[in-house]
């Protein structure tokens, strides 16, 4: 099982060797690839072989790369590489609207509780109605309770704070949702499904619909970690976009037991995979957030 998220941030070049990541700087280090579950590019000043784009490609390895900001800007998936890709793709071309409402509802429910969750863990206002807006989500959501909770939810979590603002608490909650958002479309493609095919969002410019649509359960993780570390008047650094990007570490409750984030992923998108070939949402597992805890070997 991959765990080491990588992040360069200062001029390299990446390369491939002996089933191993090489990263030539100053000096030069090695990591194997079996080790890595994520590469993120800060630095513009980074070349990297086609070898190692290949190898990428074939362990199923996100490459995120991001502009002079910091915020990623780009992803690097491999194609397809599930040996049942069709069974796959049909079963997920031919869903019904009803089952697509029905793993909508469970989606918005188990990310509204998360976002509860999250406020408790922080100390803050407004748990209560929260979980009281989850239990009123219905069949594909026509009563957008997922805006309703939103409202409720922000107006707690950041008070003084607009979404659309430019700030560090921004950066860092757009930085730490596009990390999540790589990881599960990677996952969605190493389970043999079109990331742009979703069960809510449809957008024909977005490529990661279905990404979007899973990502929304882990967005409380992002947050909680956000609320823990951010000040709004210090700089977004180095260090703390490498505690977004090891994240993915941290543990979650899924399926009744802790698993790390990045497994956590794998199990929610393998149970989606067997709920969209039974046509039967009942089989599709979500995570509950966790207060985040760090492990000795980090």
């Amino acid at each position: 099982m991959s765990w080491r998220s990588v992040i360069i941030s200062n001029p390299a070049k990446l390369s491939h060797k002996d089933k191993h990541l090489v990263i030539k700087q100053n000096e030069e280090a090695c990591i194997p690839l079996e080790d890595i579950s994520v590469i993120v590019v800060e630095t513009q000043q980074a070349s990297i072989t086609s070898s190692l784009l290949d190898q990428l490609a074939r362990k199923t390895i996100p490459l995120i790369v991001c502009g002079p900001s910091h915020l990623p800007t780009g992803l690097f998936l491999s194609f397809q590489q599930h040996s049942r890709f069709l069974k796959v793709l049909k079963s997920q071309m031919e869903q019904t609207l009803p089952f697509r409402k029905n793993c909508w509802q469970m989606v918005v429910k188990k990310k509204i509780e998360n976002q509860a969750k999250c406020l408790e863990l922080l100390g803050k206002k407004y748990c209560n109605e929260l979980i009281n807006i989850s239990k009123q989500v219905k069949s594909g959501d026509p009563d957008n309770r997922e805006s309703a909770a939103a409202s409720v939810y922000f107006d707690s979590y950041m008070p003084s704070i607009s979404r659309q603002e430019d700030n560090t608490v921004n950066a860092a909650l757009n930085y730490g949702y596009s990390i999540m958002r790589g990881v599960v479309a990677r996952s969605l493609a190493a389970y043999g499904f079109l990331p742009a095919v979703g069960i809510h969002h449809r957008s024909e410019l977005n490529a990661f619909n279905l990404a979007d649509d899973f990502m929304e359960v882990l967005r409380p993780l992002v947050d909680l970690w956000v609320g823990q570390n951010i000040e709004i008047d210090k700089e977004f650094c180095i260090n703390k976009r490498e505690g977004l990007v090891s994240l993915l570490s941290k543990d979650i409750l899924i399926d009744g037991a802790r698993q790390r984030v990045i497994r956590a992923i794998d199990i929610m998108i393998s149970s989606y995979k067997t709920a969209a070939t039974t046509r039967d949402p009942k089989y599709l597992k979500l995570p509950d957030l966790l207060p985040i805890i760090e492990h000795d070997w980090e």
